[in-house]
């Protein structure tokens, strides 16, 4: 079933509209996404990351869920800060954590030639209010 939404999508209607496609379809053929979604796709095939991934977010909403009743300890911050490092130390993950900075950097750039053609940080007018 194609929702309204969907359709808009897959024809653009305005001069900006294409060029918003464009630039996906540009991103989508960066070397530094491509690099990205391989390692993306290792770290979803990786069975040690993917249970370190399922523990972590346990631990993380039980710490969650305890803050907001005023339970959290320091020990519990310090489990997650724990399973987060043991994570990360996974070779699948600092390698998908490295390309997804590559990543970011590039879109980043992206992001300061959009702005610079607005004279503003396109970034944060569409991530907030825009009111600063």
């Amino acid at each position: 079933m194609s929702t309204k939404a969907d359709s808009d999508l897959s024809k653009p209607s305005s001069e900006i509209e294409t060029f918003g496609k464009l630039l996906g379809e540009a991103i989508s053929n960066l070397p530094e996404y491509k690099a990205y979604e391989q390692a993306r796709d290792q770290v979803k095939g990786d069975s040690e990351a993917q249970e370190l991934i399922n523990d972590f977010e346990k631990q993380r909403q039980l710490f969650i869920i305890k803050r907001a009743s005023g339970e959290a300890t320091k020990e519990d911050l310090d489990k997650v800060g724990e399973l987060q490092e043991e994570l990360n130390n996974l070779p699948t993950m600092e390698h998908f954590l490295e390309t997804q900075q590559e990543l970011l950097a590039q879109l980043e750039k992206t992001n300061e030639y959009i702005s610079e053609e607005l004279s503003l940080n396109f970034g944060e007018q569409i991530s907030g209010c825009g009111c600063s």
